[in-house]
């Protein structure tokens, strides 16, 4: 029980009386994360769920856009080196999917050519990362937008 100025009780739930905001603040951020690479997705899930984010993994860049129609994530870390790029054409289908909500997208590759990183910010990529991926680079970007 906390008590205002002039004595009165009641409770205060992380400084906000709107049980609305009360949820939406306890509440982790989603990443969601789309790598055909068990190894680097498991890697990636266990990265992000260690700075405090709820991370949700995909096999593919379909069904990334599948897990981003049922529950869109603040940020989605999208593997562009697969076969022929495919993951290039996600960036448009997961703005699409986010309408006005606020999306990071951020382009993983092995390649950290000029060319790759010109090709994922031209599709729509918010930040072109080369793996491997390192906490602080990573945590850096997700805390500086995920707030």
């Amino acid at each position: 029980m906390k008590s205002d100025w002039y004595g009165a009780q009641g409770t205060v739930a992380n400084g906000t009386d709107h049980p609305d905001e009360v949820h939406e603040a306890r509440r982790r951020k989603r990443v969601l994360i789309a790598d055909r690479d068990d190894a680097a997705r498991h890697m990636l899930v266990n990265l992000v769920e260690s700075l405090g984010y709820e991370a949700v993994a995909a096999r593919s860049t379909e069904e990334a856009l599948d897990i981003a129609r049922r529950t869109p994530p603040e940020a989605a870390l999208i593997d562009i080196g697969a076969p022929l790029l495919e993951g290039l054409p996600t960036a448009r289908r997961m703005r699409e999917l986010a309408g006005q909500a606020s999306l990071l997208l951020i382009a993983l590759t092995g390649w950290g050519q000029p060319q790759y990183r010109d090709m994922a910010l031209a599709a729509g990529f918010d930040v072109h990362l080369v793996k491997p991926v390192g906490i602080d680079q990573l945590g850096f970007l997700l805390s500086m937008t995920l707030v």
